[in-house]
């Protein structure tokens, strides 16, 4: 359905010309695209925006992102966010009304993030923008100016894509907190810690997040022989249900009431779930939105990979560890070594069997190239 929309769409519309950065001229406004809905995608996309605006710094730069992503983008530079609820999908003539209000603005130049997105790409073409820019897909040309369509890890997807700004752009997803988040994070870090030490002063804690998307997820027994393995060798921890994950809510709350070194946090509005990650030793995680926050606070992560397309969305980060299909046993030793300091190995750039990252256990499956479609 998706191939035959996009066809009718390429039928319509003439193919863009061919343009380069430096041969447009009165970029004035910038609608960078991304209305998805899942946190780890909007995070992703975060770098885009400060290389557009580093590339353009007096232009008006806005984004079209869904009111469920949007707290992550706050404190960026961006001048107007347009946002898209799941409410307009199911009512198409607001889907009609936002275009239109999109296509009042007259933007010099539309920036389709995710060369995947069907959504993305509709706006992109038919809001009238100038220009239009995104990613390569195919032998046909899908915008004015096109950035190498192909990479091995989503995170390479974006420097790709703002490569033809000839600036600087940061290989992880990004996340600016305030002061006043920063110190509201701290009470609750104190307010969870307190149970299980003497002293205030003490909140080191790794954290741990009970969630992800349909087969990323792991079994209820895997955490719960997590958590008595933590409760063994005396690691202090705090446990963090996604909104998909409450269900195992009392049985983990259960196994909690009697431990001596672990916490279960309460749901949290999601910025402020960001600020207590970000005071977190480390994460420990399957793929997963908190994922990429940990990635975007320069937070170490410990990776939970179950399926081999995760393999082109973890952090690879000399500080982060990535475990396929791990037994607790190798989830512990691998806490250890980070609290230890031992896991300081080159960043992973790929996992193809001839460039195996020091952070697997097991051999991995190699990772196929994405095309922009994450």
């Amino acid at each position: 359905m998706k191939r035959f929309l996009l066809g009718g769409i390429r039928y319509i519309v003439k193919a863009p010309a061919p343009e380069t950065i430096n041969n447009l001229v009165g970029i004035e406004k910038i609608l960078i695209i991304r209305p998805n809905f899942r946190l780890g995608n909007a995070l992703i996309s975060t770098p885009v925006i400060d290389a557009f605006r580093e590339r353009f710094p007096s232009a008006r730069i806005d984004y079209l992102a869904t009111d469920k992503t949007w707290p992550l983008l706050q404190q960026r530079p961006v001048d107007h966010f347009h946002l898209l609820s799941r409410t307009a999908i199911l009512r198409p003539w607001q889907c009609l009304t936002l275009l239109r209000r999109l296509r009042a603005q007259r933007y010099d130049l539309a920036v389709q993030v995710s060369g995947g997105s069907t959504s993305g790409f509709i706006v992109t073409r038919f809001i009238g923008a100038r220009y239009s820019m995104g990613s390569g897909k195919g032998h046909q040309r899908w915008y004015n100016i096109e950035a190498e369509g192909k990479s091995s890890h989503a995170y390479d997807a974006i420097v790709n894509l703002t490569r033809p700004l000839g600036v600087a752009c940061r290989n992880r997803p990004l996340l600016q907190l305030t002061e006043q988040e920063r110190n509201q994070a701290m009470t609750k870090i104190q307010q969870l810690v307190s149970l299980h030490s003497d002293h205030p002063s003490d909140t080191d804690f790794i954290a741990i997040f009970v969630g992800g998307h349909q087969n990323k997820r792991w079994p209820l027994a895997f955490w719960l022989m997590l958590i008595d393995a933590m409760e063994a060798c005396k690691i202090r921890y705090v446990v963090f249900l996604g909104p998909e994950e409450f269900r195992l809510l009392a049985p983990i709350e259960q196994r909690l009431m009697s431990s001596l070194y672990g916490s279960l946090c309460p749901p949290l509005p999601i910025r402020h779930f960001a600020a207590v990650l970000g005071r977190a030793r480390l994460l420990v995680t399957p793929d997963s939105g908190p994922m990429h926050l940990a990635a975007a606070l320069d937070v170490a992560t410990i990776s939970l990979v179950r399926q081999k397309k995760s393999l082109a969305f973890v952090p690879r980060e000399a500080y982060d560890t990535i475990l396929w299909r791990p037994e607790i046993s190798t989830v512990i030793d691998a806490i250890r070594a980070n609290l230890d300091g031992q896991n300081a190995t080159a960043p992973v750039q790929s996992a193809s069997a001839t460039n195996q990252p020091t952070q697997w256990v097991r051999t991995p499956p190699s990772a196929a190239p994405l095309h922009s479609s994450y």
